[in-house]
């Protein structure tokens, strides 16, 4: 499908305006956009268990791109299992092609790994259903888990934004992080990772996979088998 881009500005600065976008949206194009990796590698291993891989699926309530217009959610799984990180296997953790009911319950879950996970439903088994599909791809357990209800009282009464209204979103794209890796880009000064006056890092070369599509993709295995090798 197409993909329309409008733009305004004046008519003097037209042509240096849109030869910019057309290289802005080649760069960004099947990428995170700055992925924020977080804290150091070394930092975050001296302060809490270390991440290992992490992987970040995006829904949309279009079931077909451009995803702008319609809603957008993102979930972020720790500590991937790699050998459960195939194309097929991610689509159906986030509900294959027909996706699921988001909405106002969330399920959270306390992990082993000392890191907790939500997501969000159109019902409570909605919500403990995606939960458990998506940790299904992680080497996490969980230990406890909860699930609540977002009353439409208050700052969530009708009409307001912030409410979740129950929404069909339907699987967009995936991107895998592996640490280990970034450590390794780190240390060897890599272009594509950038470290911050925080001391976080960012890193621009995280590929975002497509599953929107209604078969895989004939480069989708080697994308992953890249996110995973450590040069």
């Amino acid at each position: 499908m197409a993909e329309i881009i409008r733009i305004r500005t004046n008519c003097n600065l037209i042509k240096s305006v849109v030869s910019e976008i057309i290289s802005i949206r080649k760069l960004i194009e099947n990428r995170d956009i700055g992925d924020f990796v977080g804290q150091s590698v070394t930092e975050t291993a001296l302060t809490t268990s270390p991440q290992t891989i992490r992987l970040t699926v995006m829904l949309y309530s279009l079931k077909f791109p451009p995803f702008k217009k319609g809603k957008s959610i993102t979930y972020k799984i720790p500590d991937a299992d790699r050998t459960k990180l195939t194309w097929a296997n991610i689509k159906a953790a986030c509900g294959g092609d027909n996706g699921y009911y988001w909405g106002r319950f969330k399920c959270t879950a306390n992990l082993n790994n000392g890191r907790q996970m939500q997501v969000w439903g159109g019902s409570e088994l909605e919500a403990e259903t995606r939960l458990k599909a998506l940790l299904s791809l992680s080497t996490a357990k969980i230990l406890t888990a909860s699930t609540s209800e977002q009353k439409k009282e208050g700052v969530y009464a009708e009409d307001q934004p912030l409410y979740k209204a129950t929404t069909r979103v339907y699987p967009g794209f995936f991107s895998i992080l592996d640490y280990k890796k970034i450590a390794t880009e780190v240390a060897k000064g890599m272009q594509g990772v950038t470290k911050k006056l925080s001391g976080n890092y960012k890193r621009k070369t995280t590929k975002k996979i497509p599953i929107w599509l209604p078969k895989e993709p004939a480069n989708a295995s080697t994308l992953i088998k890249q996110a995973l090798t450590i040069v």
